[in-house]
């Protein structure tokens, strides 16, 4: 009777543990993670601040080293033509920054 409850608690443990991890990123998360990235991109001073005007997650793969690689709807509200270019890109990669907390997005391309 004794190892049938080592094994029982051992399953549980394991499963139990397995969902310790951090969940995919929510819309919301992903909509600030995107605005956050188009108006400061790295080495870029954005003169015309980027709005995302509509928004809508569809579905994100299994995680991998790199983050959720995510499919969305986007559509952004800019005077900049480069920026209104992301109005055509499907997905991305998010992942969560350890520095900050926050939910973060690897450039597409």
């Amino acid at each position: 009777m004794g190892w049938r409850l080592g094994f029982a608690l051992g399953a549980v443990l394991t499963l139990g543990l397995s969902g310790c991890g951090q969940a995919e990123p929510s819309e919301a998360q992903m909509k600030d993670a995107m605005e956050y990235f188009l108006n400061h991109p790295p080495g870029v001073k954005v003169s015309d601040p980027v709005k995302i005007a509509f928004f809508k997650k569809e579905a994100c793969d299994n995680p991998t080293p790199q983050g959720y690689n995510c499919a969305f709807t986007v559509q952004v509200s800019s005077r900049n033509m480069l920026a209104q270019m992301f109005n055509n890109v499907p997905k991305a990669d998010f992942y969560l920054d350890k520095d900050s907390g926050k939910w973060a997005m690897r450039p597409p391309f």
